[in-house]
C-alpha cells in the first residue's frame, strides 16, 4: 500500500514538473516569437491612428478658418442689410414727401405750378426706381445671408462629427498603446503560475503587502516566495505596471531579499 502511495505521489510530481516545463516553454515561445510580431503590428496601428488624428486636426483647423470667414461674411451682409434698410426707409420718406407735395398742389387753381408738379412727379419716379433697386439689393442680400447661414450650419455639423471621430481615434490610440505596452517588452514573466503549487505563501509578510495587494499578486500568477526571489529588472517593471501602487525600489531592495530568505527558510 505504501508503495502504491509513493508511486502516485511520484506520478503527480512528474506531471507537475512536465506541466510547469510545458507552461514555461509555451510562455517562452510566445514571448520570443508571437509577442514581438504582435507588438510590431500594434506599433504600425498606433502610427496609423496618430497620422489619422493629425489629419483630422488639420481638417478641423481648416474648418475653424472657414467658420470664421463665414461669420465675417454674415456680419458684412448684416451691415449691408442695415444700410439698405436705412436707404429704403429714406426713399420711402422721400416718396411720401413727394406725394404729400403733389397732393397739396391744385393745378386748376394754380396753373403756374404745373412745372413744379412735373418736377415732383419726376422726382417721385426716380425715388420709386431707387426704392425698387434697394428692395432688389435687400432681397439678394437676404438670400446670400440665408445661403451662408446654411453653409455655416453644415460646417458646424462637419466640425462636430470630426471632433467625435477624433475622440474615437484617441480612444483607439490609447487602447493600442496599452495593448502594445502589455504585449511587447512588458509580457508576463515565464515563471508566473496559473494556480499555486501546493499551499500559497503568506505574501503579506513582505513590506507593504496588504490583503488587497496580495490578491492582486495572486491574480497575476504570483503565489510563492520563490517566484519573487527570481525577479530580475524586467520582472520588476512588469509588476510595477500591473500592480498599482508598488514602488520598484521596494521590490528591488525589500521584496526580493525577504522572499529569498523566506523561501530558503521554507526549504530548510
Amino acid at each position: 500500500m505504501t508503495y502504491l502511495v509513493l508511486q502516485m505521489i511520484g506520478a503527480l510530481l512528474i506531471a507537475a514538473v512536465f506541466g510547469g516545463v510545458f507552461l514555461w516553454l509555451g510562455q517562452f515561445f510566445w514571448g520570443r516569437l508571437v509577442a514581438p510580431v504582435r507588438a510590431k503590428t500594434l506599433g504600425y496601428e498606433l502610427e496609423e491612428a496618430r497620422g489619422d488624428i493629425i489629419t483630422r486636426d488639420q481638417r478641423i483647423q481648416g474648418l475653424h478658418k472657414e467658420l470664421s470667414l463665414s461669420n465675417d461674411k454674415i456680419d458684412t451682409l448684416q451691415r449691408s442689410k442695415r444700410q439698405l434698410t436705412a436707404t429704403l426707409d429714406a426713399h420711402n420718406r422721400t416718396m411720401q414727401e413727394a406725394n404729400a407735395r403733389l397732393s397739396a398742389i391744385d393745378l386748376e387753381a394754380r396753373p403756374t405750378s404745373r412745372e413744379s408738379a412735373e418736377d415732383l412727379r419726376r422726382e417721385l419716379r426716380i425715388a420709386v426706381e431707387e426704392r425698387d433697386e434697394a428692395q432688389v439689393a435687400l432681397r439678394q442680400a437676404e438670400t446670400r445671408g440665408e445661403r451662408l447661414r446654411t453653409e455655416l450650419e453644415v460646417l458646424h455639423g462637419i466640425h462636430e462629427r470630426m471632433l467625435d471621430d477624433i475622440e474615437l481615434l484617441k480612444g483607439r490610440v490609447r487602447e493600442v498603446e496599452l495593448e502594445a505596452k502589455t504585449s511587447g517588452e512588458s509580457r508576463p514573466p515565464a515563471w508566473v503560475m496559473v494556480q499555486p503549487f501546493g499551499p500559497r505563501d503568506d505574501l503579506q509578510r513582505l513590506e507593504g503587502v496588504d490583503p488587497s495587494l496580495e490578491r492582486t499578486l495572486n491574480r497575476l500568477g504570483i503565489y510563492h516566495f520563490h517566484q519573487i526571489a527570481r525577479f530580475d529588472g524586467s520582472d520588476v517593471e512588469w509588476i510595477v505596471e500591473h500592480a498599482e501602487g508598488v514602488p520598484a525600489q521596494t521590490i528591488r531592495d525589500s521584496w526580493i531579499v525577504d522572499a529569498s530568505r523566506l523561501a530558503g527558510a521554507q526549504g530548510n
